[in-house]
């Protein structure tokens, strides 16, 4: 009996130093899970998604932003029998310039538009009809520097000239902030903005500009008066 009381003093004490360290053992791990967890979640806190912190940072506009004005005029004769030294578009992309800095760029086509007037017509007619393409002169600009771009040309046959469809075709401007301006001789937009979006579906495209191109040649003080208050309201 006494061997029996013994043994089972014995078991007893075995089974409570079990249970203490058991318990210090608990007490350990759950103080290390949190340390473990903390530097992995401040990592996704800060990289948005768990990738690393650069690639957050570098996903945003290439090369850190910047504002290009590209547009397209066309001087000489205009319609009404007017001539112009100064195409009414080149007009309010200097005006914008004036207003907002960035870089300018002239879109110039290869082969010049013929001088007179109704030839002009009749060839841009054909460029839409047949799907042409014009040649770009020069060395275009890297649009990727940018992250912004001001988009300016006049309407011709309801939208952009063919050459400024070239410059759009060679231009990949989705995921850019795309502001348009034109001129026009009472078409308004036209379907111009409908082919913006059809070319750049992922881009941010902001309210543009349109004024009748004659009205612009006839008053280029309050021509840049409008420009710079439509300017204003999207925070130039």
């Amino acid at each position: 009996m006494r061997g029996r009381r013994k043994f089972g003093v014995l078991v007893g004490v075995l089974a409570v130093v079990f249970a203490v360290l058991t318990s210090i053992n608990i007490g350990q791990a759950r103080s290390v899970r949190p340390a473990e967890r903390g530097p992995i979640a401040a990592h996704s806190a800060a990289s948005g998604s768990g990738a690393p912190a650069s690639a957050s940072r570098s996903s945003g506009t290439p090369g850190g932003g910047g504002v290009l004005i590209v547009y397209f005029s066309r001087s000489g004769s205009h319609y009404g029998g007017r001539n112009f030294k100064v195409g009414n578009t080149a007009h309010v992309a200097q005006f914008i310039h004036q207003r907002v800095g960035g870089d300018l760029y002239q879109i110039v086509p290869a082969v010049p538009y013929p001088e007179d007037y109704d030839q002009t017509v009749e060839q841009a007619r054909k460029e839409q009809e047949d799907g042409v393409h014009p040649k770009i002169a020069g060395e275009q600009p890297d649009t990727d520097r940018y992250s912004t771009i001001f988009l300016g040309y006049p309407i011709w046959w309801g939208e952009q000239p063919m050459i400024v469809q070239t410059f759009m075709q060679d231009h990949n401007l989705n995921g850019k902030t795309v502001i348009p301006f034109t001129t026009d001789e009472g078409s308004g937009w036209g379907n111009s903005l409908d082919v913006l979006k059809q070319y750049y579906p992922q881009a941010r495209i902001l309210d543009g500009f349109e004024k009748r191109g004659n009205d612009v040649a006839d008053d280029l003080d309050g021509t840049q008066r409008q420009v710079n208050d439509w300017l204003e309201g999207l925070g130039y």
